[in-house]
C-alpha cells in the first residue's frame, strides 16, 4: 500500500474512532493508550491501533492528509479530538470538581454559579425581612397604643421574623 493511501486511511479511521468515542465515551475510557493520544495533536498523529488499522505518522502528514480528505480540513479532526477528550473526561471524572481538566473546571463553575444564585436569593430575602422589620419598628415607635398592645404587637412580629429566618436557614432558597 502506498504511503498516501496509508495516511488517508489513518485520517478516516481516526475520525471514525473519535466519533465513536464521542458517542460512547464509557466504552473507551479504560483504554490507557487512548487518553494520552487525545491530549495533543502530536500525540494523536503518533497514535497507533492495529485492530482498527490506524498507523502512526507525523503531525504535518496528518494535517496535510486531513486537509485533502475532510471538508473542514485538520480543524475538523482537531475539534473531534478535543470533544472526544472531553467526553472521556466527563465519564472518568463525572461531576467531581477538579481544576486540572476542562470538564472539572466546568463542574466547578456550575457549582459556584449554583451557590451564587442561592446566596443572591438569601440576600434578597434578608433585605426584605430587614425592610419589613424597620417599617414595623417605625410604626411601633410612633404608635399611640398602650404599652400592653405594643408588647403584644412585638411578640407577633418577633414570631413572624423568627419563622422567616428559620425558613431561610433551613431551606436551599
Amino acid at each position: 500500500m502506498k504511503t498516501l493511501e496509508v495516511n488517508q486511511k489513518k485520517v478516516m479511521k481516526t475520525k471514525l474512532l473519535l466519533l465513536e468515542i464521542i458517542k460512547e465515551p464509557s466504552r473507551y475510557s479504560s483504554i490507557k493508550t487512548l487518553t494520552p493520544a487525545l491530549k495533543s495533536q502530536r500525540e494523536l498523529a503518533k497514535f497507533t491501533n492495529s485492530e482498527r488499522d490506524i498507523t502512526s505518522c507525523s503531525l504535518n502528514t496528518l494535517k496535510s492528509a486531513s486537509e485533502t480528505l475532510l471538508e473542514r480540513g485538520f480543524i475538523e479532526l482537531d475539534e473531534l479530538r478535543i470533544n472526544a477528550k472531553d467526553a472521556i473526561e466527563a465519564v472518568v471524572i463525572g461531576n467531581k470538581v477538579t481544576k486540572s481538566t476542562r470538564t472539572g473546571l466546568k463542574n466547578k463553575v456550575d457549582e459556584l454559579e449554583s451557590k451564587l444564585i442561592t446566596i443572591q436569593k438569601s440576600n434578597f430575602l434578608l433585605t426584605t425581612i430587614t425592610s419589613d422589620l424597620r417599617s414595623d419598628l417605625k410604626n411601633m415607635a410612633y404608635s399611640n397604643d398602650s404599652s400592653e398592645n405594643r408588647k403584644k404587637k412585638y411578640h407577633e412580629l418577633n414570631s413572624k421574623i423568627e419563622a422567616k429566618l428559620s425558613y431561610l436557614r433551613n431551606s436551599d432558597v
